[in-house]
């Protein structure tokens, strides 16, 4: 299930070339999707990048609220981070190229995690 949501949301989008489903609470990436070599270490980075955006141990990275999406751009990819309302510590890790349509992508990935991590 986990494998086929992911699936559908790269074949959706072109544009995302990696996405992982994390363990913030564990730093854990648990399983992947990607067009791409990604490298465990890669992995790993991502998910520690997304629970530095995101705060960890009830600690708020920035503001005084649970952010719930973070987007991180660089030269080459956006690295987009969302993460689930009811399940704080799941979260979906991506990185796009930047021809990426944002907001549908953004619906799209929030409707997959709540699959992901409620089953809907």
């Amino acid at each position: 299930m986990v494998a086929d949501a992911l699936d559908n949301l790269h074949d959706k989008h072109p544009g995302c070339e990696t996405l992982a489903f994390a363990d913030l609470s564990t730093n854990m990436v648990l399983i992947t999707n990607s067009n791409t070599t990604f490298r465990r270490e890669g992995l790993d980075s991502l998910c520690a990048e997304a629970a530095l955006a995101f705060g960890t141990g009830g600690k708020f990275a920035i503001g005084d609220t649970e952010a719930m999406t973070a987007i991180v751009a660089t030269r080459d990819h956006l690295r987009i981070y969302l993460r689930d309302a009811r399940e704080p510590t799941d979260a979906l890790c991506c990185v796009c190229s930047h021809d990426v349509i944002v907001d549908s992508f953004l619906k799209d990935a929030r409707a997959c995690l709540e699959k992901i991590s409620h089953g809907a």
